[in-house]
């Protein structure tokens, strides 16, 4: 029996993605005003020119009393689209977080999700995209590119858990892909990560908690120098939260900042990270409700976190070097990069038990155990000029700029035993050159006094060569060599198109039209083929608010509505153990967002994401949006809430500063294939703080209830009884268990700048 159609969408959410679609259509632009073309205050800054370079801090804060937060703003990018955030990591980062990537929940609308280990990038859903690990989101830091192309794993891999999170100071968040700037896989929009670190001094931390979970990180910002210069290092070992999920990394950056004069700048960023993590992979629903997972007791407690094998995990490496040079004049700014990065990759799972092994004749299964693995070298650089134009009475900015990068790699899959781990078949073996050259202009057109056009065209060039190192002995001709080159090339055009209307001195209207790309995964090319990219039509329309008082209260609050179409996109396959292509998509939803900082020391953020995805038949029409079943796994709510105090007193004489923090997640039952739901998501994280000179202690706890969450849940067919059993082929809900209550006390230790001096003196 066919599933039951799914419900269609509320009248206003229809409404609303309607609403974006045509908003361009008709956009008009509010009364003419005489008035100058600057920003309204509490409004971004005005543009590539004038605003500070992408990644510098705000000018230092002045002394704030004792409970007392002063808000300073500092200049930026103007937003090139409603969902073009500068999120300022602040006192939000008060808020339990694990690592680095769990910073990105700070986006309104991303959940992650991490069924893989403590060492392994998780899975990334934003507005109505499952982004696996990176295949439809660009990650970058400071500029330098981190996602993977043809990983074996995921293309467009990308891990940050090399980064330091105590380091990172802002978020340049573009959901969506209006800015002609985004590259490779901007197709549900891109994240830059901007490093900084506020003390100047050394900082050090070490943490003790649940799970024999221990860290120790020390930071060191020299004296003299700015936010942008510093060094750290980050060491995290643990056990995990139950059977084969230990794990163990170190990470090590410093960052260089100094001006050479006559307006130029040089920052030189050095990363290394490494590490290794075991994972206890997904259980079927069925054997965790009848408990008999034979590897744990019987109590339901231990079921829940229980696994079936226990040869999954997998160890990385990434070591990287970034330059940066900047030169500002008075009405324009070159800008040059250059990136080299090294990285490692191995990953072991077995997501079906004993299903696709096809073993001699009379033999058992051998299991469907899956190792990938990949190794790449990657080099390039990207640069651009930009430069004020005055035109017609009124000031106008252009801007153009190239990106350049080549990856020399090798990706490979292989099939391992279940008994033993030991590989016993080779999936794919691939050398792989890919070159990416990519062109854009840029501009920002200011035709009336209250509405500002911005736009450009990207242009990205794509040349694949691959060598097939798994090809047959023996054809139907005779006798083959083992391996054969494959070269193909592809070329891609985006072109992006905003239109900016001041409503209000304190508000504004965005709508914007942009297309995206996907690069093809180059494991799945043939000779001479032209690549085929995966295009992403999106628009999106919203309301702006940005508001700064006094310098001592901020709000920044957005709602937007958005539509995007997806020619060739993927979903997860737990065969391959990755996404693989379905077909077109469509998606459409809204979002609402704010951010309010307090000058008694309150600083908050909410955000509520509503998204629908359909996989639309044949032949529907694209103006059809809820047209064929749902979209699986792709959450339709999700909700985030941050807050963070900030306060201190005085007793005994002496002065004493506290912190309280809290972050609540909510994501709703998500879509699972045949018409099915898995179960809501919610957890609620919170810590305490109290510092007393240069000491500061606290604890943190990440689910504080103790709820029992599933963090990824999927439904197909699997066999984990045995490789004699026969396979059945009814499709079967699986899970990977969430973290449940984690406990962490912490001990830091701040040692002045200052102090540091008058020791040495």
């Amino acid at each position: 029996m066919a599933p039951p159609s799914p419900p269609r969408p509320p009248t206003f959410v229809r409404a609303i993605a309607l609403f974006a679609a045509v908003a361009c259509v008709v956009l008009r632009a509010a009364p003419a005003r005489a008035q100058s073309n600057r920003p309204a205050s509490g409004q971004a800054g005005a543009g590539p020119v004038s605003s500070a370079p992408a990644g510098s801090a705000s000018a230092p804060a002045a002394e704030a009393s004792p409970g007392e937060v002063k808000v300073v703003g500092s200049k930026r990018v103007e937003p090139t689209a409603a969902s073009d955030m500068d999120i300022r990591i602040g006192q939000l980062g008060d808020v339990p977080r694990r690592n680095a990537e769990q910073l990105l929940t700070l986006a309104p609308g991303l959940f992650l999700s991490n069924p893989s280990g403590e060492g392994h990038a998780s899975t990334i859903f934003l507005r109505g995209f499952d982004a696996g690990e990176g295949q439809d989101i660009e990650m970058r830091l400071e500029g330098a590119p981190i996602n993977e192309p043809s990983n074996a794993h995921a293309h467009g891999y990308a891990d940050t858990h090399f980064i330091i999170p105590e380091l990172v100071d802002r978020l340049r968040v573009v959901e969506g892909p209006f800015d002609p700037r985004q590259g490779d896989f901007a197709v549900a929009g891109s994240v830059d990560y901007r490093l900084g670190l506020e003390h100047r001094g050394v900082t050090a931390r070490g943490a003790y908690g649940s799970f024999d979970t221990r860290r120790l990180v020390a930071l060191w910002g020299p004296a003299g120098t700015s936010r942008r210069t510093f060094a750290g290092v980050d060491f995290v070992q643990g056990e995990g939260f139950g059977t084969n999920r230990a794990h163990a990394s170190t990470r090590a950056m410093a960052q260089y900042e100094r001006s050479l004069g006559q307006g130029v700048t040089a920052t030189l960023l050095a990363t290394s990270y490494a590490g290794r993590f075991d994972t206890a992979g997904v259980i079927r629903q069925d054997d965790y409700a009848a408990r008999r997972l034979s590897l744990c007791p019987a109590a339901e407690e231990d079921q829940f976190f229980c696994l079936y094998d226990r040869n999954q995990g997998g160890g990385v490496a990434r070591h990287g070097l970034s330059l940066r040079l900047e030169k500002r004049g008075p009405s324009d700014r070159i800008e040059q990069q250059v990136f080299a990065t090294v990285r490692q990759l191995r990953v072991r799972q077995n997501l079906t038990g004993f299903v696709g092994d096809v073993s001699p004749l009379g033999e058992p299964q051998r299991g469907d155990g899956l190792e990938q693995s990949y190794g790449a070298t990657t080099v390039g650089g990207r640069g651009a000029y930009a430069r004020r134009v005055d035109a017609l009475g009124r000031r106008h900015e252009v801007e153009v700029g190239y990106y350049a990068r080549f990856d020399d790699a090798d990706s490979a899959a292989r099939r391992l035993r279940f008994a033993d781990g030991v590989p016993y078949r080779v999936d794919l073996d691939n050398h792989l050159r890919i070159t990416n050259v990519a062109f854009y202009a840029a501009g920002r057109f200011v035709a009336l006094p209250r509405l500002t056009l911005r736009g450009g065209l990207r242009l990205d060039t794509f040349a694949f060569s691959v060598v097939d190192r798994n090809r047959p002995a023996v054809d139907r001709s005779g006798d083959r060599l083992t391996s054969e080159a494959v070269e193909a090339f592809g070329v891609a055009a985006a072109p992006k198109l905003s239109a900016d209307v001041t409503v209000h001195r304190r508000l504004r209207w965005i709508t914007s039209l942009g297309v995206g790309t996907r690069s093809s995964d180059a494991q799945a090319l043939s000779q001479g083929e032209f690549a085929p990219f995966a295009r992403v039509r999106a628009v999106e329309s919203g309301l702006v608010s940005n508001v700064v008082e006094s310098g001592y209260f901020a709000l920044d609050a957005r709602t937007v509505a958005f539509h995007t179409r997806v020619e060739r996109d993927l979903v997860f396959d737990e065969t391959a153990g990755r996404n693989t292509p379905i077909g077109a998509s469509n998606r459409f939803g809204a979002l609402g967002a704010a951010r309010v900082t307090t000058p008694f020391g309150l600083d908050t953020q909410t955000s509520i994401t509503y998204a629908e995805a359909y996989l639309p038949p044949p032949g529907a029409s694209e103006l059809d949006l809820t047209a064929g079943p749902r979209l699986p796994y792709v959450p339709r709510w999700v909700a985030r809430v941050d807050a963070s105090l900030r306060r201190s007193f005085r007793a005994f004489g002496e002065t004493f500063r506290y912190n309280v923090a809290s972050g609540f997640t909510y994501v709703a039952p998500r879509p699972l294939p045949f018409g099915q739901l898995g179960p809501a998501y919610g957890t609620f994280d919170a810590a305490v703080r109290l510092r007393y000179r240069m000491v500061e202690l606290g604890l943190e706890a990440a689910n504080l209830f103790d709820r029992r969450n599933k963090l990824a849940v999927y439904n197909y067919a699997s066999n984990f009884r045995g490789p004699s059993a026969f396979p059945s082929l009814v499709s079967q809900q699986h899970f990977a268990a969430g973290p449940p209550q984690t406990l962490m006390a912490t001990c830091t230790f701040y040692f002045d700048a200052k102090e540091e001096e008058e020791d040495r003196l």
